[in-house]
């Protein structure tokens, strides 16, 4: 018995539209979709991850990672895991580097890019995060630096990124007046040696001398070649502040701020005589006076009378007119040749004031003379 026509279409019908829905369940896939590492549960319609990829807009560059490959077919309970690459950009110790990573943290980059030192500083928290648009930052690295501080030295490690950074950081304080080598500007780097010394400045002050001046007038009265102190110098003082600088401890210079006289000098005064004596040359002129007037006229002071008393009479016997015989030598000093005594020579002032200028010259007191006459037999 033949069937209906509109049973058959009917049946046609259903069998197209049961198929149809078949294939399209066959086609749509649930899969779980990563990104960046953020997971969502997807339908995709489609047979590889590249549809995956497309269906949901994914758009990689060569620097980013997708797994499994784009061209691995997919199937329901698939994972497809995708991250985008993103730039670093990172100024080491001054020197810029560019990196491309698929990390999501700055910690994470950090050990791909190489910076495993915990001690590194950074301008950002290590854990802050890198969106696609990526990170710019800076790093210091630790470094090794010897500070000197007058003769102490000590290695210290830091990420001061200067010298004065690194002075702060170990609780060193300098102030305007230290010398700090190199200077406090200056950029760390690894194995330098920053020397300091500490400079104080301060002010001082004190008492100081003052010399007194010669004033010499000549007088005619007197016999030439007599000097008479008539007056006494005397030395004043003057009050003095200076500024004194300190380096280490140890003074480096002092520099005068201001002077004020305390007691001014009084000038030594000396009248020296001119009067030529006729006839003194003779050797047989015969002169008034004691000792001590002949001493005090030549100018010597009263504390050497003993000294010259004895060697005076060692020499001459306290005679203006002896001459030695045999030598030649003359006066009361008896010196050799008479000619330094000049004309005059046996005046005893005369001989007396050569014989004091002469043993300060030489021995530098009358003392001194008397002690080497003692122990040779002449001065």
């Amino acid at each position: 018995m033949k069937k209906p026509v509109v049973a058959t279409i009917a049946g046609a019908v259903a069998l197209v539209s049961i198929g149809a829905g078949g294939f399209a369940s066959a086609m749509d896939k649930a899969i779980t979709l990563r990104v960046d590492g953020q997971t969502q549960q997807v339908h995709v319609w489609g047979s590889t991850v590249e549809d995956a990829l497309a269906a949901h807009s994914l758009e990689l560059t060569p620097r980013d990672e997708v797994s499994p490959t784009t061209d691995t077919p997919i199937a329901d309970g698939s994972i497809v895991d995708v991250r985008f690459a993103r730039p670093v950009t990172v100024i080491v110790d001054g020197e810029l580097k560019n990196f491309w990573t698929t990390a999501t943290t700055l910690d994470q980059a950090l050990a791909e890019i190489g910076l495993h030192d915990t001690d590194a500083r950074l301008s950002v928290a290590r854990t802050s995060a890198l969106g696609r648009d990526g990170l710019t930052f800076a790093a210091v690295t630790p470094k090794d630096v010897t500070v000197t501080i007058g003769k102490q030295s000590s290695t210290v490690r830091s990420t001061a990124s200067d010298v004065l950074s690194l002075l702060n950081e170990n609780g060193i304080i300098v102030d305007s007046d230290d010398r700090v080598s190199p200077s406090v500007a200056t950029p760390v780097t690894a194995g330098m040696t920053v020397t300091i010394n500490k400079v104080d400045v301060k002010q001082e002050s004190g008492e100081q001398a003052i010399d007194f001046n010669t004033v010499t007038t000549e007088d005619a009265a007197l016999a030439k070649g007599t000097e008479r102190v008539t007056v006494e110098g005397q030395q004043g003082t003057r009050q003095v502040v200076w500024e004194v600088t300190y380096v280490d401890g140890v003074e480096e210079s002092r520099a005068v701020l201001r002077e004020d006289v305390v007691k001014a000098p009084v000038d030594r005064e000396v009248t020296t005589g001119t009067k030529v004596t006729a006839g003194a040359s003779t050797g047989s002129t015969t002169y008034s006076g004691s000792h001590a007037d002949w001493m005090a006229a030549a100018g010597i002071a009263p504390s050497d009378y003993s000294a010259v008393e004895i060697l005076v009479e060692r020499e001459s016997s306290w005679n203006p007119n002896a001459v030695n015989s045999s030598s030649g030598a003359c006066g009361l000093t008896q010196a050799l040749p008479c000619s330094k005594l000049g004309a005059n020579w046996n005046d005893p002032v005369v001989a007396l004031a050569w014989g004091d200028a002469y043993v300060k010259g030489r021995y530098g007191s009358w003392q001194a003379a008397l002690a080497h006459s003692y122990a040779n037999g002449w001065y």
